[in-house]
């Protein structure tokens, strides 16, 4: 018989990173990651292949990445791959995805709501207003107050005024772009930005310099759903622009740290 909780998710990793919460609020225990099953998920639940940035994610390589953060955080015991066949699963947090189909809401309501946490009033402000996400240490770059990740997926066509606005206020100078080398590229060549790229080699490293900023600029992506959890003090989100504001999954109208553009 099980006895404690354990927890299970497929990912993608901001996907993960925003079911934290109910491990968060309903006690904690072992996390499990399935491995290889964003191809299924894509066609099972959305009827055609994932997002190109997902297909063939969620690796063992993935499951390496995200270690050492998922174990830091106080209310997991431990995180582990999971064995289906006998592993047994007192969450599974995959469940939000019949749910998640269309967007209805954001991610935190949905797997906040899925689970029966916003039934106390109390406890749902808590889930809605305060981080859910720690890190054991926090990075700087000096100088570089502001953090910056801006990724292929979700940004419009055309980079957004909001850039020329900063570059006039002389954010270049205190910025820092984290994510990918690649990513950092086209940034550099989309703004003219001449801002230096810190490498991060594990999610728990990128979890501490994010942590460590007074502002974070980006789009939809795992690095802005950890500067949500960590309760960066001033968020600045690329809003997707295929939906309203009010039906993105990225939108927390609770959250008075957020700013969207």
């Amino acid at each position: 018989m099980l006895t404690m909780k354990s927890y299970k998710h497929s990912g993608a990793a901001g996907d993960l990173i925003y079911s934290l919460i109910v491990p968060k609020f309903t006690g904690g225990g072992a996390f499990y990651l399935h491995l290889n099953q964003l191809d299924w998920i894509g066609k099972h639940y959305y009827g055609s292949d994932p997002n190109p940035f997902h297909q063939g994610r969620m690796t063992a390589q993935d499951f390496e990445f995200m270690r050492s953060f998922i174990e830091s955080q106080d209310y997991i015991t431990e995180f582990k791959i999971l064995d289906p066949k006998t592993d047994e699963i007192s969450h599974n947090l995959d469940r939000f995805r019949p749910i998640f189909v269309g967007h209805p809401t954001n991610y935190i309501d949905i797997y906040a709501a899925l689970f029966g946490l916003l039934e106390d009033t109390e406890q749902s402000a808590k889930i809605r207003t305060e981080p859910w996400l720690s890190v054991p240490e926090v990075k700087t770059v000096p100088g570089k107050p502001i953090v910056i990740n801006r990724t292929a997926r979700w940004v419009s066509p055309t980079l957004p005024e909001q850039y020329n606005d900063w570059s006039v206020q002389g954010l270049e100078d205190q910025s820092v772009f984290v994510g990918l080398e690649s990513e950092y590229h086209v940034f550099k060549q989309n703004t003219g930005w001449n801002i230096p790229w810190q490498q991060t080699s594990s999610m728990l490293e990128l979890a501490e310099y994010i942590a460590g900023a007074e502002i974070f600029i980006g789009n939809q992506s795992q690095c802005y759903a950890l500067a949500v959890g960590l309760g960066v003090p001033q968020i600045h989100l690329e809003l997707r622009r295929d939906l309203p504001k009010d039906r993105n999954e990225c939108y927390f109208p609770n959250r008075a740290s957020i700013t969207y553009f």
